[in-house]
């Protein structure tokens, strides 16, 4: 797994302006999960890696992938906090799978209410 963001111009063709505006819209949840699982991933003093930010960043990220399936940047990150986070983590296991399972129901709310 790389953390290094580049630029993709393939990120950028749309075949309809429905994929534009769902490509979009998983774009905008990936980048909230971004700047949650960054500030997580970076605070030394795992101030911020509390059970409500994870499931934030969880479900922002289950958001984009539910968007665009093919997004292997938030899946990529999604599994980064399961790994550190999670029942087998290297950390403070704080992501259990009731946590998990409602950030991913509360994702499947947002994206079935969604008037793309």
């Amino acid at each position: 797994m790389t953390t290094r963001d580049s630029h993709d111009p393939k990120r950028e063709q749309y075949i309809s302006h429905k994929l534009y505006l769902q490509r979009r819209t998983a774009n905008r949840y990936y980048n909230l999960g971004y700047m949650m699982y960054k500030s997580i991933i970076d605070d030394t003093t795992n101030n911020t890696a509390t059970a409500a930010n994870l499931q934030e960043a969880v479900k922002n990220f289950d958001i984009a992938l539910l968007f665009n399936q093919n997004d292997v940047d938030a899946k990529a990150r999604k599994d980064d906090l399961c790994d550190k986070y999670g029942a087998n983590g290297s950390l403070n296991q704080i992501l259990t799978q009731s946590i998990i399972n409602t950030a991913k129901n509360e994702a499947k709310k947002i994206h079935k209410n969604c008037t793309c």
